[in-house]
């Protein structure tokens, strides 16, 4: 038997242990004969004579006491079994020895047997079965060699009966005890499957025990809900009774306050409604004052948070937007350029961003020129107005109402608010109020961010020119970059450097070079706009950023720029010289994405120009 369970021999394997012993020796008896000396037994020794039916007997003691051993002791797997098995073998070799091959059945069949009987493997039959084959066959070898020495015919004949009668019995009760052993294994793997079969069936109905204590048990906890339920019902139906009563009692007790109220005077109900409605008005007015107030007030402080222009200015439009949400949201910033005071798209929120892009006014012309010259807030209805004889439209024609204020404080005016929509009559005279409102608060913020980019400006110019130097210019260059994006307006470059301003050194000293780069940048800021930022970088080299310029608009600027300093006359000592630069120019966002671009792109090109033999401007690409 092979198998991983654990081997328990059966009680009937038991009983045919004990059976193989008894009847092993009674037929060893028989097969001898009486233990004849005339038999094949070997003739015992001289002191063992009188003792063949003592030992005989003692033999049979010893088998029928191991019989019972193998059937009372329960742990086939301890060291005693082996013990026994042992003294098997010793026990038959010894008897077969003195006694003959008859007892030789003792020590072949009987250990294997034990063997078997200890640990129920079929490898052990097996390999005790061919062990017991080469003995015998041994055994045959050894008595035929004898034979041809001394053995008489019918003495060898006897003795080879013997011998395979033992060997087929042996295999007779090896095959027997293999199917005893094997019925013990069907039984017990029968018995094990019952068991298993019983703990599962148990196990279900623990389930289905547990399942149905369960189902009670929430049974009864739906029922206590119900029964609570109910209660609770009964509750709320008495309460709600209670509150009928009570309002039709309060109905009742109203319509007879309603009818004396009517009998006593209707005049003087209706002089108190009138009263009561021009009170709610007041109320209502003075309310959306209030919260129009808190709502600026809120705006000032967010306006408040930065100092610098340009957030200041995103951060205006952006509350402009949320305080009264319109289709164009324009803030148009009041600069000087060549002398003269323009009107300039700062910040444009609209779709029709190409509309504001490049886009400037003189002071009165258009409606926002109109606010800025009388510092009138007015509102446009019909796509146009007629204000003392002078008619004023939206600044979009596919806008038919717009409110314009201007943005000022008392020594200085800033600029002025366009607000657009695309129907008509679509702003109201308080939406204009608010406007006002909002304006005056935000110059203020506006006047104080103004200031403090002035003194930040001080700064962060250069000392001998009085520009903008290099950190300044790429600080500023990122902010508009980025409200270009956000806007939808171009930013462009101008990087100019002289012709020749080694030589001017070189020839006419560091002094005269110097007073030749400030009378440089003074010509450069007469043909300029106030808005444009001009810089310098480093020794002859300049930089102009023009906002609201694409990369053609910039090209002109540059040209301007360029022939204003060809043709102007420098007098150093009483000498007069010309003065000529290289421009290179590029725009964003046709040429270039961030401001690091945008300044390598405009150095290429005036590398270009300078290589194409200077006085000249190149766009790059």
């Amino acid at each position: 038997m092979d198998s991983d369970q654990t081997y328990q021999a059966s009680v009937r394997l038991k009983i045919f242990m004990v059976a193989i012993r008894v009847v092993g020796v009674i037929l060893a008896l028989i097969l001898t004969g009486g233990n004849s000396k005339e038999s094949l037994c070997t003739p015992l020794p001289y002191d063992f004579d009188d003792l063949p039916i003592i030992i005989t007997f003692a033999v049979i003691v010893y088998n029928i006491a191991a019989a019972v051993f193998t059937c009372v002791w329960k742990d086939n797997q301890g060291g005693a079994p082996i013990i026994l098995t042992v003294f098997d073998i010793i026990l038959g070799l010894g008897l077969t020895y003195f006694y003959g091959p008859s007892y030789l059945i003792l020590s072949f069949a009987l250990p294997i047997l034990m063997l078997y009987y200890i640990w129920g493997k079929t490898s052990v039959l097996v390999a005790g079965s061919v062990f017991g084959t080469i003995i015998y066959i041994l055994i045959a070898a050894f008595a035929f060699v004898s034979r041809l020495e001394s053995m008489h015919d019918e003495t060898f004949a006897t003795f080879f009966k013997l011998s395979f009668a033992q060997m087929g019995c042996s295999y007779m009760l090896i095959w027997i005890c293999w199917v005893a052993a094997q019925e013990s294994v069907e039984r017990c793997k029968s018995e094990s499957g019952l068991q298993r079969e019983k703990d599962c069936l148990f196990q279900e109905i623990q389930a289905a025990r547990m399942q149905n204590d369960q189902m009670t048990s929430e049974l009864s906890e739906r029922e206590n809900k119900l029964r609570m339920l109910n209660r609770d019902n009964a509750g709320l139906k008495e309460e709600l009774d209670i509150s009928l009563k009570r309002l039709q009692e309060a109905r009742l007790a109203l319509q007879d306050t309603e009818k004396a109220a009517e009998e006593q005077g209707q005049k003087v109900s209706q002089a108190a409604r009138r009263e009561k409605l021009q009170i709610q008005r007041q109320l209502a007015i003075m309310q959306q004052r209030l919260e129009r107030q808190v709502r600026l007030v809120e705006v000032s402080r967010k306006l408040s948070g930065s100092l610098a222009l340009s957030d200041t200015l995103l951060a205006l439009t952006e509350q402009l937007q949320t305080f009264l949400p319109c289709q164009s949201c324009v803030i148009f910033m009041l600069d000087e350029v060549e002398g003269q005071k323009k009107l300039f798209a700062e910040v444009a929120a609209s779709p029709f961003t190409d509309t504001f892009r490049n886009y400037s006014l003189q002071i009165g012309e258009g409606a926002p020129g109109y606010a800025v010259s009388t510092l009138t807030p007015f509102k446009i209805d019909d796509g146009s107005v007629d204000i003392n004889g002078t008619v004023l439209s939206t600044v979009v024609d596919k806008e038919r109402s717009a409110l314009v204020a201007p943005l000022a404080v008392p020594a200085q005016t800033i600029g002025v608010v366009y607000l657009g929509r695309a129907a008509d009559h679509a702003f109201t005279e308080d939406e204009l109020d608010l406007l006002i409102d909002f304006c005056e608060m935000a110059s203020v913020a506006l006047g104080n961010s103004i200031l403090y980019q002035r003194a930040v400006n001080n700064g962060l110019r250069d000392p001998l020119t009085n520009c903008y130097n290099t950190l300044f210019l790429e600080e500023r260059m990122r902010e508009e970059l980025k409200r270009g994006n956000r806007y939808m307006y171009s930013v462009s470059l101008l990087l100019f450097s002289l012709d020749g301003f080694n030589q001017i050194v070189a020839n006419l000293g560091q002094d005269v070079a110097d007073n030749v780069l400030r009378e440089v940048v003074g010509v450069v800021r007469k043909i300029t706009r106030e808005i444009d930022v001009l810089g310098r970088l480093e020794g002859d080299t300049f930089a102009l950023l023009v906002d609201h310029a694409d990369r053609v608009k910039c090209s002109e600027v540059g040209e301007r720029v360029r022939d204003a300093i060809a043709n102007h006359a420098f007098v150093v000592g009483g000498r007069r010289i010309r003065v000529s630069i290289s421009v290179g120019a590029a725009g964003s966002p046709h040429d270039a994405a961030n401001a690091e671009q945008l300044t390598m792109r405009a150095s290429a090109a005036m590398q270009q120009a300078q290589q194409a033999g200077g006085n000249q401007v190149c766009l790059w690409g």
